[in-house]
């Protein structure tokens, strides 16, 4: 890819590029309150949730912990099914686990000597690994049936101990981290590996170097077929490495902060073929900044705040071929919801869609804001800012909705959650323009809402436990017709529910 000093010339012929758009010319939705449905249109039932299967026998003596305990977990969706772990009671063993959204079909698909851990998609294979920690260095990969579930390779060496990390998919292939130590007396190494799903494509990339002087990797981001990575070694700090999958190729991108400082890349994002991601060059400080993978084509996209506090920017979206990101004013007195065209060939400018302003900001609370979950629909991208006081539970976490205008921007429901062991919901879209989350209210307790885009619009779906008591879901999933949550009711411990997703009614005309 051409160095962005390369290609700027462009940006001066090119409609858009090197300015903000007028807003008129950015949102099809010149009056958001007119083409949102509401309450009353004919929008199909949604609901009930049932208990998809009771897995776990119910505990006894006292009821546990209700967000401790074993429960289903690392739920996701591979060839338009669900996949999980979970151990098997009846069998006495782990067990990777599928459904096709009725009891009959929730079935163990494999049994494992511990439950399996990571499971991770590629392409058309589920990589996991068979348990956690000191016996977390068994990778196996499935097609979904039994006979197509097996050991790929044992990476724990003789001896010694490994586990591996921090799986992602970089086109067909598996990359992840091996944290290894050859004796249980010797110094504990870390190293990139790849898979392609068989034992003799199952090779070490790299050998990074010795974990106590490694840091992270902190966030990974797969473009095209390269692997971006924040990593931090002793000379040069935290900052952006790249791999294509070779030794020779596994290296820094660029020292952003000079030094053995760091700039901490963060929200690493693929947009266009190109990495966007946040970065504190001491200077500017965090700002949104790209990268090509080469040294020459890593720059500071936009100076949001000018001088070195920067505007603490966070990539959260990306929604109607926008890449959305957040700013915060200093003190985080106001959030700024700011979008850019990432079109590679030009250097544009962002444009603010809202500013939101910190309902808090004169109580004399040290804050931290952030975007802690999103989700886009056709029309809308929901996102959810949470206030971080430094106290275990959030001070506040909100809801929002925009339309990409400042007068579609729009807070929905606030607290979503008040639970310290409760982490954000993530909204999962209907196929009417409806999300589904779980939030929190005092006559309830944490339960299933639900929500057309407007406040008025946002409500409880379901109460689970009902009352105060709160049946506390998490996890929610969207695969296929269904939408699948883990869950308590007050008698079971936590299982895996499910909430047929309605299709869309047909006008008749």
């Amino acid at each position: 890819m051409r160095a962005w000093w390369q290609v700027a010339w462009v940006c001066l012929a090119t409609a858009g590029c090197g300015g903000p758009l007028p807003e008129a010319s950015l949102s099809e939705e010149h009056a958001p309150e007119e083409v949102t449905a509401h309450w009353d249109a004919p929008l199909p039932k949604l609901g009930p949730a049932t208990l998809l299967k009771d897995i776990y026998p119910p505990p006894p003596g006292p009821f546990p912990d209700p967000l401790g305990g074993p429960s289903p977990t690392e739920l996701v969706s591979f060839r338009g099914k669900l996949f999980f772990s979970a151990f098997d009671f009846e069998a006495d063993r782990g067990a990777l686990w599928r459904s096709a959204g009725t009891t009959a079909s929730t079935v163990p698909v494999k049994h494992l000597d511990d439950s399996p851990g990571r499971l991770t998609v590629v392409g058309r294979q589920l990589f996991f690994i068979e348990g956690f920690m000191e016996h977390g260095a068994d990778l196996w990969v499935s097609d979904g049936t039994t006979a197509g579930t097996r050991q790929v390779k044992d990476l724990a060496p003789e001896g010694g101990t490994a586990s591996l990390a921090d799986f992602i998919a970089v086109g067909n292939t598996l990359y992840f981290f091996r944290s290894v130590r050859p004796t249980l007396i010797a110094t504990e190494n870390l190293e990139l590996w790849r898979s392609d799903g068989t034992s003799a494509g199952t090779v070490r990339v790299k050998d990074l170097g010795p974990r106590d002087t490694v840091n992270g990797p902190f966030d990974l981001a797969s473009v095209g077929n390269r692997l971006f990575m924040s990593l931090g070694v002793p000379d040069t700090g935290v900052e952006l490495w790249v791999s294509d999958g070779s030794a020779s190729g596994t290296r820094l991108v660029k020292d952003i902060n000079p030094g053995a400082a760091s700039s901490f890349p963060r929200n690493l994002t693929q947009a266009e073929g190109v990495l966007y991601f946040s970065a504190d060059d001491a200077v500017h400080g965090r700002e949104v900044w790209r990268s090509d993978g080469t040294a020459q084509g890593t720059e500071l996209v936009e100076d949001t705040v000018p001088g070195p506090q920067g505007s603490e920017a966070q990539i959260f979206a990306l929604f109607k071929e926008r890449l959305y990101f957040a700013t915060f004013t200093p003190g985080f007195t106001v959030t700024e919801i700011r979008k850019l065209d990432p079109d590679p060939s030009c250097h544009p400018r962002s444009n603010l869609v809202a500013s939101i302003p910190n309902p808090y900001a004169d109580l004399p609370l040290d804050f931290f804001i952030f975007v802690a979950t999103s989700t886009a629909t056709e029309r809308k991208l929901y996102f959810t800012l949470f206030y971080d006081i430094g106290s275990p539970a959030p001070f506040d976490v909100q809801l929002w909705r925009t339309d990409a205008t400042a007068q579609g921007t729009k807070l929905l429901y606030q607290p979503l959650i008040v639970s310290p062991d409760l982490r954000p919901p993530t909204p999962v879209p209907t196929d009417d323009g409806r999300v589904v989350f779980y939030a929190f209210d005092e006559a309830h307790g944490h339960e299933l809402w639900v929500s057309n885009g407007q406040p008025s619009g946002t409500r409880l779906l379901q109460d689970i436990v009902p009352g105060p008591a709160s049946s506390y879901p998490q996890d929610l999933l969207r695969v296929g017709d269904f939408i699948y949550f883990t869950a308590l009711d007050g008698q079971l411990g936590r299982e895996i529910w499910v909430l047929p997703v309605p299709r869309p009614q047909v006008a008749n005309h």
